[in-house]
């Protein structure tokens, strides 16, 4: 472990030495995307890769800010009654040039929304954004600048829906054009327009000086986004002054930088921040009740469950696990930032852990066969200390460690008892994360991996979906998490962060709880 640190400090010192000079990246603002990026087309924007640069060369009808708060886009103002949603369009908006264009670039209209929203529920396009329009009765132009909208039936979430990727707006005749595809060479109405792209080496946005709002006149001229896939590399090019944030903490150097209380160490704090926020984001342990009922498992005992549950102490796992980034998840499957209800709060118990197996026939674990938690490499630890806590009530579980895809696959065939999952909430509601336990969303149809079934449930869940009221809301969260801490179909464990480390030149730049990146209003000290 020393020789480690000491080949990282060399490392580090040598990247330190070669930092660039601050005239040679004035105006430009680069990130990297290990990931890469294979589309820029907004109906497939499914990733955060492709959502970062997708935000910046499109818009929406309307956007969430830092806040979650929804605010006018494309659409400077809208009514909506019911299930009836009427947008109010700015106007004089151009699309970027493309050579669709007989005039390399043309005014935007009600007509591109129309276009662009039953674009992404046409069936043949395959998005997989294509459930955001499936309550949709109607889109139509009553205008070049108002566009209406119609839905089945009330669904309180809309406005939050078409402030995604999916919904951004695009014009015809780019998409049709048949030379080069639209996820190539795509025209948006955003801030930033796509000017060179070299697939595996870097992509080059550049400031749209037709934005329909002002930007800081010394923010971002460029944005350049890199493609190292070595995270370490990355954040090497980060020390050197190659890069301005780096998203996300990587085991690769997160022991190197932050101290024991999850702090940046002081030898950094001249160079770089560290920034962090609420992220919509829950970590949690699942139980696949179909499987276990259909093998009469002990496990299929909710008594049971709640016992494994009472004995995890979270606190502990976010304090020595994730070394402190991360919230305990003592509220449910709903980030708190989400709701205002206050709901039950757990509490961390081996007396009453020990209670509930003598209660369901199994004092002190005995009897109970072996538990296989699976789980994937980047986790491995948080299994294992989910193992030791279950160990001290006699409850035996085995740590099995796949692939990601494998553990996806075998989470969406059913195919495990108990298995580690996350749920980022593709829009700030709720209702997103509520939808996880809906019958109707049983694997394929949706991301209900406990298939987890409840007639009391399922009705409170249409009733959250079809109402606005704030009190009526908080209602039935309160009896859907006291349904769902009586069965106990997955056991939350923590609430991720927004963690990014930036240069100290980079100033007013936003931390989203949905991490997402929006550099419009970023200004980039010399």
């Amino acid at each position: 472990m020393k020789n480690h640190i000491v080949v990282f400090s060399i490392l580090i010192l040598s990247a330190i030495s070669c930092t660039d000079k601050p005239s040679e990246t004035k105006g430009v603002f680069r990130y990297n995307e290990a990931a890469g990026i294979s589309s820029l087309d907004p109906i497939y924007a499914r990733s955060q890769a492709s959502i970062w640069p997708i935000h910046h060369i499109f818009s929406t009808l309307v956007e969430l800010d830092e806040n979650l708060d929804i605010q006018p886009g494309l659409a400077y103002r809208w009514i909506a009654e019911d299930t009836v949603y009427t947008f109010f369009l700015r106007q004089n908006i151009k699309f970027h040039p493309h050579p669709a264009f007989a005039d390399s670039q043309r005014f935007f209209t009600a007509s591109d929304v129309v276009y662009s929203l039953e674009r992404l529920r046409d069936p043949k396009w395959s998005s997989p954004g294509s459930w955001t329009m499936q309550g949709v009765k109607s889109i139509t132009a009553l205008s070049d600048s108002v566009v209406e909208i119609v839905l089945e039936k009330p669904f309180s979430p809309f406005l939050r829906l078409l402030s995604m990727k999916y919904c951004s707006i695009v014009p015809h005749e780019a998409v049709a054009y048949g030379e080069i595809s639209f996820g190539e060479f795509p025209s948006g109405t955003g801030a930033y327009f796509l000017k060179r792209w070299i697939p595996s080496e870097k992509m080059i946005l550049r400031r749209n000086h037709n934005y329909y709002e002002k930007l800081s006149e010394n923010g971002v001229e460029s944005i350049v986004v890199r493609f190292i896939p070595d995270k370490l590399s990355a954040f090497l090019s980060f020390v050197k002054g190659d890069l301005d944030i780096i998203s996300g903490m990587d085991v690769s150097y997160r022991d190197n930088i932050l101290d024991e209380f999850g702090e940046l160490q002081k030898r950094y704090q001249s160079t770089m921040k560290l920034e962090t926020t609420a992220y919509l984001n829950t970590e949690y342990l699942a139980f696949n009740l179909s499987r276990l009922q259909a093998n009469n498992s002990p496990y299929a005992n909710p008594l049971v469950r709640q016992a494994i549950h009472s004995i995890i102490d979270k606190d502990l796992l976010v304090k020595y696990i994730l070394r402190g980034l991360g919230t305990p998840a003592n509220s449910g499957i709903i980030p708190p930032i989400l709701h205002g209800a206050e709901l039950n709060e757990y509490q961390y118990s081996k007396s009453s852990a020990l209670a509930l197996l003598q209660k369901a026939g199994y004092p002190n674990g005995k009897g109970l066969p072996e538990l296989i938690l699976t789980t994937n490499p980047g986790y491995q630890d948080m299994a294992e200390f989910v193992q030791n806590q279950a160990s001290k009530i006699g409850i035996p579980i085995k740590v099995d460690v796949t692939p990601a895809s494998t553990l996806r696959q075998q989470m969406a065939t059913g195919k495990i008892d108990f298995f580690r999952a996350s749920w980022i909430a593709d829009y700030p509601d709720p209702e997103n994360y509520m939808l996880l336990f809906y019958e109707h969303n049983w694997p394929p149809n949706g991301p209900n991996y406990s298939r987890f079934n409840s007639i009391a449930f399922n009705e409170l869940y249409e009733h959250l979906r079809n109402t606005d009221n704030v009190q009526r809301r908080d209602s039935l969260l309160k009896k859907m998490n006291a349904e769902l801490e009586l069965q106990n179909p997955i056991i939350p464990l923590f609430y991720d962060q927004v963690i990014r480390l930036s240069l100290h030149r980079v100033q007013h730049l936003p931390l989203h709880p949905l991490n997402l990146l929006d550099v419009r209003n970023v200004s980039l000290a010399p």
